[in-house]
């Protein structure tokens, strides 16, 4: 009798509740601007006490209540206020970036910036942070991803670590009846946001288990594909003999950060990807801003570089890219990326 081996993403995370909600609206033919999920941890900023508290951290932020509505604002320059007053705080985390990386694997979305943005927004901000410039958002174009941190006030509901979609409206007088009813429009009037949240974790594991054991399928693509390859940036000048060491709940290395770019054949002057540089000594140096490359860290006996070489043959082969998709199967449009990632 022959077997089967589902791989799957598992709901509960990210990725997978993501891509299901991705999945529902694309077959209700909804057009999406931009889809996405919460940071794990909310911004929660005290009027009283004028602090902003993060993962336990607490920060002064005299002041920030200039800056808690939207209102009339330009999104870009009050999305710089928010970051700006809260420096002292962790505002991207690799886990983030890896899990949409995951979604990409499924869903043909793309970043928009290779570190993303993650705004600091309030829940009823989203589907207006997360429009085009043209309609008064951050985007520079639709079909994006993103990770925004959930600013609200003690007592205030959270996201939940959730998964939230944009969608564009195309019909004023249906949507202003959903509005009515409590659903969430942007200033413009031009998107919407629908979202879930919550974020289970393994409490939800059993529907995916269920899935894969009777029904034989895997809650993401039945055909992934790696459209984005999650790499290391060297945030200072690095030397070579630096311990890359990756430590803590969110994988950090220090003076190191994470940025999404198009996936390729990985060679030896190409930007390695995040988790094979971790716990990886460089033998070259690295300059600030670049990325840093295969060549420039002893990896000769890494597992996870033979399984790579391996995933590049089967995705990429000889031919230098990915296999063609499947009728009905979307193509990524690539990276729009505002910010450039240098090789070195």
């Amino acid at each position: 009798m022959a077997t089967q081996t589902v791989v799957t993403p598992v709901d509960g995370d990210q990725p997978s509740l993501l891509i299901g909600l991705i999945t529902w609206a694309e077959v209700l033919g909804f057009e999406i601007v931009c889809a996405g999920k919460s940071s794990e941890y909310d911004f929660v900023f005290d009027p009283v006490t004028e602090t902003l508290t993060s993962n336990g951290v607490s920060i002064d932020a005299v002041g920030f209540a200039d800056h808690l509505h939207l209102g009339e604002r330009d999104v870009a320059e009050l999305s710089g206020a928010r970051s700006r007053a809260a420096a002292s705080l962790p505002q991207r985390a690799v886990p983030d970036l890896c899990e949409l990386a995951v979604v990409s694997h499924s869903v043909d979305l793309v970043p928009d910036r290779p570190d993303l943005h993650c705004p600091i927004t309030r829940i009823s901000e989203v589907p207006t942070f997360f429009s085009t410039r043209d309609d008064g958002g951050l985007l520079d174009g639709e079909r994006r991803m993103d990770v925004f941190h959930c600013l609200r006030l003690p007592g205030e509901i959270s996201f939940a670590g959730g998964v939230f979609i944009v969608i564009r409206c195309r019909d004023t007088a249906s949507w202003e009846l959903l509005a009515e009813k409590g659903h969430i429009i942007s200033r413009s009037g031009a998107t919407a946001m629908i979202y879930l949240p919550r974020h289970l974790l393994g409490l939800e594991a059993a529907t995916s288990v269920l899935d894969a054991g009777l029904n034989g399928v895997s809650s993401g693509s039945r055909h992934p594909i790696p459209r984005f390859d999650l790499v290391a940036v060297a945030d200072v000048d690095l030397s070579p003999g630096t311990l890359l060491r990756a430590t803590g709940h969110h994988h950090s290395i220090d003076n190191v950060s994470s940025a999404l770019i198009p996936a390729r054949p990985l060679e030896a002057d190409q930007p390695a990807p995040f988790y094979l540089v971790a716990d990886r000594r460089l033998v070259r140096p690295v300059k600030a801003g670049s990325a840093i490359r295969l060549h420039d860290i002893a990896a000769e006996d890494s597992h996870l570089l033979d399984l790579r070489r391996r995933q590049d043959a089967l995705f990429f082969g000889g031919a230098g890219s990915a296999r063609e998709h499947e009728p009905g199967e979307r193509h990524g449009s690539g990276l729009a990326g505002s910010q450039p990632i240098t090789a070195g």
